[in-house]
């Protein structure tokens, strides 16, 4: 992170700080749409069957299609934001 000579050096700078809530943000979409998934299709769809996890138009395909998308979305931010933090630290 930045590098200071006070005490204040164990303090990231405001760019670290805004890429390490990018990747949060990344990874929990990410988790998200990879549990809606398992919610959907998977396993979980046999041990929950009360649960009916059909969020759009009723149907399974815009579901699984609406979780996969989160999980792509989120990787991409997470991928952006560890990038990001390995940049502020190289600076």
């Amino acid at each position: 992170m930045s590098e200071k000579k006070n005490s204040k050096s164990i303090i990231p700078g405001w760019k670290a700080i805004g890429f390490m809530v990018i990747r949060g943000f990344g990874l929990f979409l990410s988790v998200s749409g990879m549990a809606g998934i398992a919610l959907i299709l998977g396993p979980l769809n046999s041990v929950i069957k009360d649960l009916t996890f059909n969020l759009v138009f009723e149907s399974k395909v815009y579901a699984f299609l609406l979780c996969l998308a989160m999980a792509v979305v989120g990787g991409a931010l997470d991928f952006v934001g560890n990038l990001g933090l390995k940049r502020v630290e190289e600076a």
